[in-house]
């Protein structure tokens, strides 16, 4: 089951806080958008959609991926006009809620998240998420296997950490000389496609953050 997820499902999971159990998007400035965008990638590496030389983004195949976000992620880009990655970042910049929403979905529905209503101050309704399966430790270690322990870096695990790394996340899970490992092996990367795409997708966010 684990062996199946996604990236927009590994960051997702990564992103929840091992202390309270409620996802850092909240506390965290786009955590959502970076999920949206890590599906696109998903759908890259999956052969559903092609980056152009100018980096439109283009539909290559329609066939259903069988995870609903993903598949939702297609009708959308299929319903617009073609365009290039940097405007599908600010497309999503305003429109993240509902795919973010069917990916944390799609980890409760494979029996990896389980759900627990709460409330603060008994007034204010919280849900907090438990990672039942120990999925966080999986992707850990894969990252270690891949990246510290000089394994074959697969693509995905490579956007993975990319990600990660554009939302300070590394630290939460990997020790001072671990990231400054992990970072030196990015570098090595940076020739990839993936790398040069993910980089184009923080530097929209902070443009658009800086309302450039």
């Amino acid at each position: 089951m684990l062996k199946n997820l996604s990236i927009p499902q590994e960051f997702v999971l990564l992103a929840l806080d091992r202390e309270t159990n409620k996802l850092k998007s909240i506390f965290r400035m786009h955590v959502a958008l970076y999920t949206v965008m890590a599906c696109i990638v998903e759908l890259s590496i999956n052969g559903n959609v092609i980056f152009e030389d100018d980096d439109t983004v283009r539909i290559s195949n329609l066939t259903s991926t069988g995870e609903s976000y993903l598949d939702r992620t297609l009708e959308i880009i299929t319903a617009e006009k073609p365009k290039k990655l940097e405007e599908w970042v600010s497309y999503f910049y305003y429109r993240q809620k509902e795919l973010y929403k069917m990916v944390v979905e799609s980890l409760v529905d494979k029996g990896v998240l389980e759900i627990e209503n709460t409330e603060v101050l008994l007034v204010v309704p919280v849900k907090k998420y438990s990672d039942v399966a120990n999925a966080r430790n999986h992707i850990v270690e894969k990252i270690r296997a891949e990246l510290l322990e000089h394994g074959n870096v697969e693509e995905d695990t490579l956007a993975l950490v990319l990600f990660l790394n554009n939302k300070n996340m590394l630290n939460d899970y990997f020790s001072d000389y671990e990231q400054k490992t992990l970072r030196k092996k990015l570098d090595v990367l940076r020739k990839e496609d993936i790398y040069k795409k993910i980089i184009t997708i923080n530097r929209i966010i902070q443009n658009l953050d800086s309302g450039l």
